[in-house]
């Protein structure tokens, strides 16, 4: 192996050891994503909340098995794990590039919808539908779908002043501080999107390149 491919087969090691933090990584933001929503999750209108966070846990999973497939192929100089990886990394650039340009595209209707979410919350806030307003001005330290007076011809929850206790009464010193759980609601999104869509472009970008180097250093194997 001359001096190039084993410039190339070290240099990719050390991206699928980046790679590996980098699925873990993953993993970590999408399992915080839900449960910051908490038991919001649960509420039958919002199982589309639940698609971006499970999207990025099973693209981070991926990502580290690829990458630690990757780490043994290129440091047992192995033809053939190292064109399989270079194929699955293909793939998942294939994979990453159509998620960013589906963010991109759709980023607007979603976050529309995920407001629409929080409506159908608030018109469908009772004990059969397990009070899902509860759960999302608990998890996002808000009141009502526009604010307090939302709850005007009702008793303020006490999820208002972050009391699970719905028994507790909400004093107006705490719920009147509180925003609206429709626009916290959409900002959480609208910031989380952001940054999937950019980080997933640079991601695609990245690993168009692993795969470029990861061909010619199996091309190297196998002249070898």
């Amino acid at each position: 192996m001359n001096c190039l491919s084993a410039m190339f087969k070290y240099l990719l090691y050390l991206l699928n050891l980046i790679f590996v933090a980098g699925g873990i990584l993953l993993i970590v933001v999408g399992s915080i994503m839900l449960s910051t929503m908490g038991s919001f999750t649960a509420f039958e209108g919002a199982v589309n909340t639940q698609t971006i966070p499970i999207c990025i846990i099973v693209i981070g999973s991926v990502t580290f098995l690829v990458a630690f497939f990757g780490c043994c192929g290129t440091i047992r100089e192995n033809a053939c794990c190292t064109t399989i990886y270079a194929i699955c990394m293909l793939i998942l650039f294939g994979l990453q590039l159509a998620l960013s340009i589906w963010i991109f595209a759709a980023n607007d209707s979603f976050l529309t919808s995920m407001g629409k979410v929080v409506d159908k919350a608030m018109d469908e806030n009772d004990a059969a539908q397990g009070y899902p307003m509860d759960a999302l001005q608990l998890a996002f330290n808000c009141c009502g779908n526009s604010g307090y007076t939302d709850y005007a011809s009702t008793t303020v929850p006490a999820s208002c002043c972050g009391y699970k206790d719905r028994s507790r009464t909400c004093e107006a010193t705490i719920y009147t501080q509180r925003p609206g759980c429709r626009a916290e609601f959409v900002d959480f999104w609208a910031s989380n999107t952001d940054l999937i869509r950019w980080s997933s472009l640079i991601i695609a970008l990245f690993e168009l390149g692993i795969f470029i180097m990861s061909c010619c250093l199996a091309s190297a194997m196998r002249k070898r």
